[in-house]
């Protein structure tokens, strides 16, 4: 399953970042826009309109019953009763298109997370490069030893974290580039990508490359997966946190790109005549 999420991954980093050489906010936009059609269409061809209609006018009845009777106590009840039952029919009638469209959400989110959710080093800033090792593996981590990329200097000594099973060492950005820091074990040498410097736009980062894991995959990792016989779960390079830049505020991107989904999604549905 990890290398299906990887591959899966991967091809959805082409088209996504095409839209990103557009330009960071606009491919954002872009994306999320295509992401409420998306939903919107899935609704209308996997849900019972009809049945969703007639749960939100048993629901509205029921609130106005609820506000008419609300003298009358038995009638108030069993205005609720009706309205728990409108509920859990509404709620019952979205759950077939929320099984269609939560892999492909997921994906799409976890590519766009790898373009927003963090940025590059600049130049004199630092870093924690964090080595896992696999939990019957402790010899691997006693024993790795960190060679930094061209403009990346080690300023640390390795930090062993034994029970954690984990080392530890802080890096410097010296000079902008995209280079690979080396980890060096039991004779073997794994690879990990380090970015420095801004560039136009956004850049795709990959905070983690990983062994195994299908979420870790999904929204941490840009990578080809670490070989099989790896003694090592993942290579962390511990990148600032990215925000959208709204006026005076930074948000979170997916704040940004559920609010521009979800007004698209309601934009369109009456044209469409779906109803939610």
């Amino acid at each position: 399953m990890t290398a299906i999420a990887y591959v899966i991954g991967t091809a959805m980093s082409y088209p996504i970042g095409a839209l990103m050489a557009l330009g960071d906010t606009f491919g954002l936009v872009i994306s999320a826009a295509l992401a409420g059609v998306f939903v919107i269409l899935v609704f209308r061809y996997t849900a019972s309109q009809r049945n969703i209609t007639a749960a939100k006018d048993a629901i509205y009845g029921a609130l106005l019953g609820i506000v008419l009777f609300r003298h009358d106590t038995a009638i108030m009840f069993a205005e609720e009763w009706r309205l728990v039952k409108g509920a859990l029919a509404h709620m019952k009638e979205g759950l077939k298109p929320l099984a269609v469209v939560i892999v492909p959400m997921m994906v799409i989110i976890g590519q766009l997370g790898l373009f927003y959710s963090y940025r590059p080093l600049t130049v004199g800033e630092t870093a924690i490069v964090t080595v896992e090792g696999q939990p019957q593996d402790h010899h691997a981590i006693q024993e790795a030893v960190l060679q930094a990329a061209p403009g990346i200097l080690v300023g640390t000594a390795a930090l062993r974290i034994p029970a954690k099973n984990q080392v530890c060492w802080r890096i410097i950005a010296k000079a902008p580039g995209t280079g690979d820091i080396a980890i060096q074990t039991g004779g073997q040498t794994y690879y990990k990508s380090v970015v420095v410097g801004r560039r136009k736009g956004v850049v795709r980062l990959s905070p983690r490359r990983v062994r195994a894991g299908l979420l870790a995959t999904l929204f941490e990792s840009g990578e080809p997966l670490l070989p099989p016989h790896c003694p090592f779960q993942s290579i962390q390079v511990s990148y600032p946190p990215a925000a959208l830049q709204v006026g005076p505020w930074r948000v979170h991107w997916l704040i940004g790109f559920m609010a521009v989904a979800m007004i698209v999604a309601f934009a369109i549905k009456g044209f469409l005549g779906v109803e939610l």
